[in-house]
């Protein structure tokens, strides 16, 4: 990991990320890129006070991180755009984000600006919302072979890469249903069941050899959303890693329903990693 780049907007939200992204570059040995926004569609002569204020305050900001090679840029355009162009062109293996202002009315109707940078990145996206402490433990969501793809992106974090971390499967039994409807036993229906997730497990060990982070694998027959919300609870995982489903450039920005209840309603630290660009990229 070369290149972080950690987008403020200035608020205390803003600041929690910040000092993640120092500490994320620290141990991965990364520069820090630190990017505001200011949206064109003011009047030129607002805009450019605005300029010329912000370029003040990232200045400040840049100025309290210490122990890595920070430098910081003020950009102009659409707000989203101009974040993904700034990342863009600085090459970022990782951009960092902290949690959106919360509004249940507003995000019913539209995406926030870090869901629409997501949809669109090139490159993993961490989520911000916890201060403080180094990851300890991180839950890594998978819906089938993606784990490996996973846990390198959080290698890739260096002495700040989470201790440990809980591979989560939720067991999908497509035909179940059909089996109930036809009248099959209650015992064959468990049965089929217990092969899906022997299955599973068998699928998703085989492709984690090499991986050095202590590790633990839980097959669990739960919806998705349930399971991880409560993993995080009963493991007190900080950190949430799952990937978007964007396997094909024609999938590409489509966040799964896990992705985006994780991204607006989440408690936790998320990692939001696109797996066409992991595959291409060799992450």
């Amino acid at each position: 990991m070369k290149t972080i780049v950690a987008v403020t907007d200035f608020s205390q939200r803003s600041g929690v990320a910040l000092r993640r992204a120092a500490a994320i570059a620290a141990g991965a040995g990364a520069r820090l890129l630190l990017v505001h926004a200011v949206d064109d569609g003011l009047p030129r002569h607002i805009l450019d006070h605005r300029v010329a204020e912000a370029e003040q305050t990232i200045d400040q900001e840049a100025a309290t991180v210490g122990g890595v090679n920070v430098s910081c840029e003020v950009v102009v355009g659409d707000v989203f755009w101009a974040l993904h162009r700034a990342a863009t062109q600085a090459h970022a293996d990782l951009i960092v984000a902290g949690d959106h202002r919360r509004s249940p009315l507003r995000d019913l109707f539209r995406d926030t600006t870090v869901e629409r940078l997501i949809r669109v990145s090139a490159v993993p996206v961490l989520i911000v919302r916890i201060d403080g402490a180094p990851y300890r433990h991180a839950l890594v969501g998978v819906e089938s072979d993606e784990g490996p793809e996973l846990l390198h992106v959080l290698a890739r974090f260096g002495t700040a890469a989470p201790g440990r971390a809980t591979l989560l499967h939720a067991v999908s039994a497509p035909a179940e249903g059909l089996l109930h409807y036809a009248g099959v036993e209650r015992e064959i229906r468990d049965d089929y069941r217990a092969r899906i997730a022997q299955e599973a497990r068998a699928r998703i060990t085989a492709g984690l050899k090499g991986h050095r982070m202590p590790l633990d694998i839980r097959i669990v027959d739960a919806p998705p959303r349930l399971a991880i919300a409560d993993l995080v609870e009963s493991a007190g995982c900080d950190l949430v890693a799952v990937s978007s489903h964007a396997r094909r450039a024609v999938a590409r920005g489509l966040l799964g329903s896990v992705s985006s209840e994780l991204i607006r309603h989440g408690s936790t630290d998320v990692l939001i990693v696109p797996r066409i660009v992991s595959r291409s990229r060799g992450l």
